[in-house]
């Protein structure tokens, strides 16, 4: 029997993109008679030095499987004769987040030496992959840009399949993902004063960000917005499709996103989606004023962009319906075919 290891690296009580994209495949690859188990270490970005300690367990490990399935930094320094690569990410921070404020890395000689080892260390452990490819354009231009590693983009399916749906509007915006800097659920509420004052903030997901929820506290509570913002924390499959499908829009404005769930989630549930001028993979799919509004990336223009959604019944209407459209006609690979990719033994 073919065996394979799903392998990930999962931040102790958080849940993101990455669990959902290794939970779906591990059930899609059983589905079809494979022996199939996954392997996670536990993984930390801080202290930066102990990037490169968690880079060597990975690479000290045996693992007797037919083929290993790495997700994202650092999985991918496992050392297999058969290892496809499905790229989540790399450790963002030493590559395209480099000079932002969204990276913890500086100009000070030790840090070079880290970023330096790191990238090496990529660019060795993911050309030894015999199949790699990236959850989306973003992520594949990215190994292009900093390794000259040419790979191939493998969307991934919708988690909830057919299941997402439509319901008639009530009066809030939808936040979904990670709560952190980088997904800039601060940017919608700075925005929110500027906002009609009927209309009300719902966020799904968890921090997984030092101080985080501290810091938007405070901006709830210097701007009075106590009763406008609610945050949801992780909800069930049917609780988010039953807020995908009621919500005014989705607001989906991460900095340079490497692919995101969210927004073809939202399409699927006939809403639009706002989102930012700089956020990566979710410009794959959103076309201003076709199924979304792309908006420059401040409090004023977000706001703006929300207040035309809300009042203009008819466009909000007819972006949702334009991103429905856009889902069916999607060339996104069914489960067949990424599990036929990613383990070519089938």
């Amino acid at each position: 029997m073919i065996s394979v290891l799903v392998l990930g690296a999962k931040v102790p009580f958080t849940s993101g993109g990455q669990e959902v994209l290794v939970r779906e495949l591990c059930k899609a690859l059983k589905s079809r008679g494979l022996q199939v188990d996954t392997a996670e270490i536990p993984f930390s970005p801080f202290p930066k030095e102990a990037l490169l300690t968690q880079a060597a367990m990975w690479r000290s490990l045996n693992l007797d499987a037919t083929r290993v399935i790495a997700t994202k930094f650092p999985t991918y320094y496992i050392k297999h004769p058969k290892k496809s690569v499905w790229l989540v990410h790399q450790h963002r921070p030493c590559f395209d987040l480099y000079g932002t404020r969204f990276s913890d890395f500086s100009d000070d000689p030790r840090d070079e030496v880290i970023r330096r080892n790191i990238t090496e260390g990529d660019e060795k452990t993911l050309k030894e992959a015999d199949h790699i490819y990236g959850i989306s354009k973003n992520v594949v231009s990215r190994l292009k840009t900093f390794h000259g590693i040419q790979a191939e983009p493998l969307y991934p399916p919708l988690p909830l399949g057919d299941r997402y749906r439509y319901q008639q509007s009530e009066n809030f915006i939808l936040c979904v993902g990670r709560i952190c800097s980088i997904k800039r659920v601060d940017l919608i509420i700075k925005s929110l004063p500027l906002i009609h004052e009927f209309v009300s903030l719902k966020i799904v997901g968890t921090p997984d960000e030092p101080g985080v929820m501290d810091y938007l506290n405070n901006e709830i509570k210097k701007h009075h917005l106590s009763h406008r913002v609610e945050f949801c924390g992780r909800v069930s499959d049917e609780e988010l499709i039953d807020l995908y499908s009621k919500c005014l829009f989705v607001y989906y404005a991460p900095f340079n996103e490497d692919y995101g769930f969210v927004t073809l989630e939202a399409f699927s549930s006939g809403k639009a989606v706002l989102t930012a001028t700089d956020s990566g993979g979710v410009l794959e799919f959103v076309v201003d004023s076709e199924n979304g509004v792309i908006s420059e990336p401040t409090e004023e223009s977000i706001a703006n962009s929300a207040n035309k959604l809300i009042s203009d019944e008819n466009f909000r209407e007819s972006l949702g319906k334009s991103g429905k459209q856009m889902i069916s006609q999607m060339n996104i690979p069914t489960w067949d075919i990424v599990c036929k990719k990613l383990v070519p033994e089938l």
